[in-house]
């Protein structure tokens, strides 16, 4: 298809988050609208952020959560707040007492979705609250295509397209699966097994199944016995990086470090899997190191990691700073010595290269890596870093001392050809040949 040919389809990306941050979503809905799709990129209206903005050569809409489901399932005493007059706390008090989360959701969800899949829904009413969000608004924009971003998107594109096949309106629906479900760390047990149950009875009723890697590609197809291999389309930075911004700088100006001391950088998000700790734990072993993490600062997680910083006598060596936007992140910190990936041992973690490993390449960084399955592989195949054990901070000490001191053999290592490789665009192509098959199903 031709640009002229796509501008009369009308492509729907759907997330449930706020979409800020978030670079697959963004550079796939940009490359979409540069080729001539209308896009509108659909998210929550959370944070301060603008109710519907113009990002380039496309649309954003947000729209205000529907949380009433899950505050019914957290607080199901909640009327009787009204009542009693008291506040809410009290109350959510007073229900986890009576009939807590604990016993009754996370012992009988299971059991319940184990006796039918009809109760999917309300043991986990957050896909409630997702369909009463967005439905309204989806079937609004009438799409052609709706590209379904995570699984838990997945139920509200399947009922828009249901509902518009009722109107006589055919939509094609495309599920990026961002990640490999059952290999997700959550906190509540029913996140998995309720997202696992979606994805299961949902993945056959898609058009096309996407996702960020190849080995997520193999297990989904070899999970749910798919007749094609899903999609794979990295999600890799653009080839050409801007030049350093004179507001945003880059992370060794912005904390003022010289250029002759050795600074590793974390970008992303910051949790106890994150393996944050095993970072400032080096130091320790590493005295004239620095690192610096690129991550919320009000990070709970974060405040934790910098007061064990002061107990440690480390907290001067460690440097923290918020997230720069998406599309300048290898520009930001390609003046560190290297950039570090400690995470920790899950499943999902095994599987594919992140994000982060790509920025760092972009930002022709040294990669230091802990032992993760796909990512280890590849950096002893391309010589471009170091891996290390995870959790193992002496390892990482020693890891960061053999970076900075070679540092030359490693840069020398990310060739033009390995960065073409794994850029956006060459990606893009990929993800602009299925939505023109996906356009040309929805008229089909």
């Amino acid at each position: 298809m031709n640009s002229a040919e796509r501008s009369g389809f009308h492509i729907v990306s759907l997330v449930t988050n706020n979409a800020v941050g978030d670079s697959r979503v963004l550079k796939s809905a940009q490359t979409l609208a540069d080729n001539g799709f209308r896009v509108t990129l659909l998210c929550q209206l959370i944070g301060d952020v603008p109710k519907s903005e113009v990002s380039g050569s496309f649309t954003i809409e947000r729209v205000t959560p529907n949380v009433k489901a899950s505050t019914r399932r957290i607080t199901p005493l909640g009327p009787l707040r009204y009542l009693l007059k008291v506040p809410n706390s009290y109350v959510r008090y007073g229900a986890r007492l009576i009939a807590p989360d604990f016993l009754f959701w996370r012992w009988a969800g299971p059991v319940l979705l184990k006796i039918s899949p009809k109760f999917l829904y309300p043991c986990w009413p957050l896909l409630t609250d997702g369909e009463r969000t967005f439905s309204q608004k989806l079937d609004q924009l009438a799409p052609d295509v709706i590209h379904a971003n995570d699984c838990d998107t997945l139920g509200i594109a399947l009922r828009a397209k249901a509902r518009a096949a009722k109107a006589g309106k055919r939509i094609a629906v495309i599920y990026d699966a961002h990640e490999y479900v059952q290999g997700v760390h959550r906190k509540h047990p029913m996140w998995a097994i309720a997202m696992s149950k979606l994805e299961a009875q949902s993945i056959h009723e898609v058009d096309l199944v996407m996702t960020v890697s190849e080995t997520i590609a193999q297990m989904l197809q070899s999970d749910y016995k798919l007749k094609q291999t899903p999609t794979v389309v990295l999600n890799a930075p653009r080839r050409i990086q801007p030049a350093v911004d004179p507001v945003l700088q880059t992370i060794r100006h912005k904390i003022g470090l010289a250029e002759d001391v050795p600074l590793h950088v974390y970008v992303g998000a910051a949790a106890p899997q994150r393996g944050l700790s095993t970072m400032v734990d080096a130091l320790v072993g590493a005295p004239d190191h620095h690192i610096a993490l690129v991550v919320n600062p009000a990070n709970a997680y974060v405040k934790k990691e910098l007061a064990r910083a002061e107990t440690l006598k480390v907290a001067d060596r460690v440097h923290v700073h918020p997230y720069v936007p998406e599309w300048y992140v290898s520009t930001f910190v390609s003046d560190a010595t290297s950039g570090v990936i400690p995470i920790l041992h899950y499943p999902n973690h095994e599987i594919s290269l992140v994000t982060k490993f790509f920025e760092y390449l972009h930002a022709k960084l040294p990669i230091i890596v802990s032992d993760m399955k796909t990512m280890a592989a590849e950096v002893k195949l391309r010589g471009n870093g170091v891996v290390f054990t995870a959790e193992n901070s002496s390892e990482l000490a020693t890891a960061f001392k053999e970076i900075a001191l070679n540092r030359s053999k490693y840069v020398a290592a990310i060739t033009p050809n390995l960065l073409d490789e794994y850029a956006w665009e060459h990606q893009g192509d990929k993800l602009l040949a299925a939505h023109d098959h996906l356009a040309q199903l929805s008229r089909g």
